[in-house]
């Protein structure tokens, strides 16, 4: 058989076997261009070779063989010379030994698997990002949707001003593509032209998951050292996009918040925000994300760097207290107090009561509806750091009498679903406090499904403990997958008077209506149905 020099593009197979043939490494793909091979073999090691061990590790072997010995090969006009040059620039990019810099969309491509499904990590309104596979690393690669492109002279704009960004809690840009093809459509039997754009953005990988999927309420999950740091270090990345590069982030929420095997917190997805000359109002189609949005950019357009101040207030008080609400400052420092009590051998330092207080405070002068009235990050981090200098006068002395609350054990539950039969399960309910106060409770759920609570309410005198059993009634069919995740509510209050005639309360809703003067308690309780593995693939 006569022998003639390929590349990588000429022996690509049919579409149908393209996701087999990105099997291989890239580097054996592009030596492929360098060889002077049967093409008929390769194709054939290629095809069947990529999903059995022993045709690949002679694929292996015969390529090491040729590559002591190889010949040049004339070049391809498609650019495979390029593309291993780009692989060898972005693995330089990512070790930090080289800038960021404008990388080929074929590149691209190939070490995404074409866009592949299997290594989609997720996607937003700006278009998807997928895992990119460069050798033992990996990158992210947001490939803009077709709808948000911009046009060229703003995409290297906001190009620039991500090279601008080095800082530790900002994810580490790589490179970026703007790729345009000419492409033959039929439109209406006649045959037109059109152009194909593609923008991508490439970021150091971070596997930790992000700051949305740990929010939790005081009573569980992060401690508050962790959600402490987390805070400030969010602080400290918009500060240096504020005040070092003038740029807006105009979408800071939890989901663009990577988290770090440290936890360090990495704000993400500003590539497309825009230079902050000054406030301005936004004629193009906003973005917004609700819950996090500032007002004055979602009813009418209008951003400045008092825009991410709100929504740094709302991610502020999702981390302190789980909820976007307006917090109640003594309430939840008596929930993080209960926390503390219970999982530390001492007396939880004052330090962290002034903590909690001042990033509630700051969260709500953040989320002010009026921009002015927000503060600034510089003055944000300030203010943390006279908390955690000892220079911060106020008295914090009275926190420590706070109002002791009724434990709640455990917080969340797993159940095994067995069809047509009762499931039970129980909680235990405590009242610890030193005060010489019982405690009336009621238990509830907005479940549909058929749960019995017993008792579903009473009262926990001082020094006890109470057992609350939770059954499931028989179920005759499997819950959706993405549907077996119940709340419950436990409220608690104090009721004041001798522990005789609290033992004959009438315990009602009206028991737990907030008055002045009076602690409610509302402690989540999550009961999750476990589906056995076997009846979910039969589904």
């Amino acid at each position: 058989m006569m022998c003639e020099a390929y590349t990588v593009m000429d022996l690509l197979p049919p579409v149908a076997h393209i996701e087999r043939v990105w099997l291989l490494d890239l580097d054996l793909l592009i030596t492929l261009s360098l060889l002077t091979i049967d093409a008929i073999e390769v194709l054939e090691l290629l095809l069947f070779g990529c999903a059995d061990t022993g045709y690949r590790k002679k694929l292996f072997g015969w390529l090491r063989k040729q590559r002591g010995d190889r010949m040049e090969a004339p070049r391809h006009h498609l650019g495979t010379e390029d593309i291993y040059i780009g692989r060898d620039v972005l693995e330089r990019i990512v070790d930090g030994s080289e800038k960021p810099s404008n990388l080929k969309f074929l590149l691209l491509q190939l070490i995404t698997k074409f866009f592949s499904d299997e290594l989609k990590l997720g996607h937003g309104g700006c278009g998807v990002v997928y895992k990119g596979i460069l050798g033992n690393r990996i990158i992210a690669v947001k490939r803009l949707s077709s709808s948000h492109t911009i046009e060229d002279r703003m995409f290297y704009q906001e190009v620039q001003s991500l090279m601008r960004v080095k800082h530790q809690n900002i994810v580490h840009f790589l490179g970026y593509c703007s790729h345009t093809e000419e492409q033959a459509l039929e439109l209406s039997g006649n045959l037109v032209m059109a152009q194909l754009r593609e923008r991508l953005l490439c970021f150091e990988y971070i596997n930790n998951g992000s700051l949305r999927d740990i929010l939790t309420d005081e009573l569980r999950g992060l401690d508050w050292h962790t959600r402490y740091q987390i805070i400030k270090g969010i602080c400290e990345g918009l500060h240096h996009l504020h005040k070092e590069n003038h740029i807006i982030h105009m979408d800071l929420k939890p989901s663009n918040i990577l988290l770090d095997d440290q936890m360090v917190p990495k704000i993400i997805d500003f590539g497309l925000s825009r230079l902050d000359d000054k406030s301005r109002t936004m004629t193009v189609e906003r973005l917004i994300t609700l819950g996090y949005c500032a007002p004055e950019y979602q009813d009418h357009g209008k951003m400045s760097p008092k825009s991410d101040i709100y929504s740094l207030g709302i991610i502020v008080k999702e981390l302190v207290t789980g909820s976007k609400e307006k917090p109640s400052i003594p309430k939840v420092l008596r929930r993080w107090k209960h926390r503390w009590n219970k999982s530390a051998n001492r007396t939880p330092p004052l330090l962290w009561y002034k903590q909690v207080s001042k990033c509630l405070e700051l969260a709500i002068r953040c989320t002010d509806t009026k921009p002015t009235n927000r503060p600034d990050i510089w003055d944000i981090i300030c203010e943390l750091n006279k908390v955690d200098s000892g220079s911060d006068v106020s008295d914090a002395a009275e926190w420590l009498e706070l109002e002791g609350m009724i434990g709640v054990e455990p917080l969340e539950i797993h159940l095994p679903l067995q069809l047509n039969k009762k499931i039970s399960c129980s909680i235990e309910l405590s009242n610890n406090e030193t005060n010489g106060y019982d405690f009336a409770f009621m238990i509830s759920t907005t479940s549909l499904r058929p749960y019995c609570m017993d008792p579903d309410r009473g009262i926990v005198p001082l020094g006890s403990k109470c057992s609350i059993t939770i059954t499931l009634q028989e179920l005759e069919r499997e819950p959706p997958h993405d549907y077996c995740r119940d709340e419950f509510s436990v409220q608690s209050t104090r009721v004041y008077g001798n522990h005789a005639s609290s033992m004959d309360m009438d315990i009602t809703q009206d028991v737990f209506n907030e008055e002045p003067g009076k602690v409610v308690d509302n402690v989540d309780l999550i009961v999750v149905l476990d589906v056995p593995p076997s009846s979910t693939s039969d589904q």
